[in-house]
């Protein structure tokens, strides 16, 4: 890994390598690609990263996720946050 906390980037050997060309609507065609979904990350040089994701059927969740996500959405529009959090602390905490 390259990068700071917030913005990794993989390093990894290249295992397949092709220039594709976009078509009138901008999309380009990813060959053999592995998974139906990818997360898109674009740089300010113009480089793409692609990550496969893998999306999880909202019936996979159970109903108390699901309320707690809807309590932790209506908290946040209403501004009722916590402070920040000191992520040095809770590192040490978990190194124990």
């Amino acid at each position: 890994m390259v990068g700071n906390p917030t913005q990794q980037i993989m390093v990894t050997a290249i295992e397949k390598e092709y220039t594709v060309h976009l078509d009138t609507k901008n999309r380009f065609t990813l060959r053999g690609a592995k998974t139906k979904f990818y997360r898109v990350k674009v740089l300010k040089d113009g480089h793409l990263i692609l990550s496969p994701q893998k999306l999880v059927p909202s019936s996979k969740f159970s109903e108390e996720t699901l309320l707690q996500l809807t309590q932790s959405i209506r908290n946040l529009k209403t501004g009722k946050v916590s402070g920040p959090i000191d992520i040095a602390a809770a590192r040490k905490l978990l190194r124990g």
